[in-house]
């Protein structure tokens, strides 16, 4: 199991629901309702994006966050992108 460490140290383990859920959010923030199969696909594509940033510690969450903006604006959400930055 991958373990995540918040910005505050706690660690946690990785959900991937997580990062859908906050794709999901970015989107219904940009009046797009029908994504949560787009959010699922993207969410994998995160996963992928920031493997090679994970240690034997874990992961940073901000590494995480940073490998979602990257796979929006890859994708051409670049509203969705600037709503979860801002979210």
């Amino acid at each position: 199991m991958i373990q995540v460490i918040q910005r505050d140290g706690e660690i946690t383990d990785f959900t991937l629901t997580k990062i859908s859920d906050a794709i999901m959010r970015a989107f219904l923030a940009t009046d797009r309702r029908d994504g949560h199969d787009e959010a699922d696909l993207l969410a994998l594509r995160v996963t992928a994006d920031f493997q090679e940033r994970i240690t034997e510690e874990g992961i940073l969450a901000s590494d995480i966050q940073e490998s979602v903006r990257r796979v929006l604006l890859q994708a051409g959400y670049e509203e969705a992108a600037r709503a979860y930055i801002g979210g």
